[in-house]
């Protein structure tokens, strides 16, 4: 059996030829990458001016969205409170109330609260399972209330649906209505979404941890 072995002119326009088409499609690369980077940026700036809970004073800033009785939110916003405390991250709630039908006023008594801060933690330190259903422990604001704080939850759900319907891994899957627990942080320049829990990866990323 015989092996051609290609000439070296041969290989020098086997080269040529790659230089040339990676010169033709980087650019094209590049500028579809641009539009997306730039529409990252653009929902990162808009996340400042949602109607949030903020928790810290030190590190760099986390958004969550989250629902009151969801049980992965809950699980979630269990996990960050070291990190907040340790000074590693700043958490930004975003609370949303769509996924059962106490969800909303729950969303709009802690939203409503003296102090939503506190409002929310106590939603978490009374998450229970209640006749087989996870539900947190805010009590359900009245109508009133609840039609008050409507546009902000209506607002921050269009936020959430928007941004994640454009994500490919659920755009793929054909999900139509919003997951939480959603986190968008910040690194490097480069905005990060983690849909659902972190896996340990994600979690050492989001925190800075080794």
């Amino acid at each position: 059996m015989k092996i051609r072995i290609p000439s070296i002119p041969a290989l020098w326009a086997s080269a040529l030829l790659t230089l040339c088409l990676m010169s033709i499609f980087a650019p094209w690369v590049a500028a579809q990458a641009e539009p997306q980077k730039g529409a990252d940026e653009s929902f990162w700036q808009a996340l400042d001016h949602t109607h949030y809970i903020a928790e810290g004073e030190h590190g760099p800033v986390v958004y969550l969205f989250m629902d009151p009785n969801c049980p992965y939110c809950h699980e979630l916003f269990a996990w960050l409170q070291n990190p907040v405390a340790a000074g590693q991250l700043r958490l930004r709630v975003v609370l949303v109330g769509y996924l059962t039908a106490s969800s909303a006023a729950k969303a709009a008594s802690i939203l409503a609260a003296k102090d939503p801060l506190q409002a929310l933690k106590a939603n978490e330190d009374g998450f229970a399972i209640r006749d087989g259903k996870p539900e947190g422990g805010a009590p359900l604001a009245n109508a009133a209330t609840l039609a008050k704080m409507r546009p902000i939850l209506d607002r921050n759900y269009n936020f959430l649906q928007g941004k994640e319907s454009l994500l490919p891994e659920l755009a793929s899957a054909g999900e139509e209505s919003a997951t939480v627990p959603f986190l968008v942080y910040r690194q490097k320049g480069v905005i990060h979404y983690v849909i659902g829990l972190p896996s340990h990866r994600q979690w050492k990323a989001l925190t800075g941890s080794n």
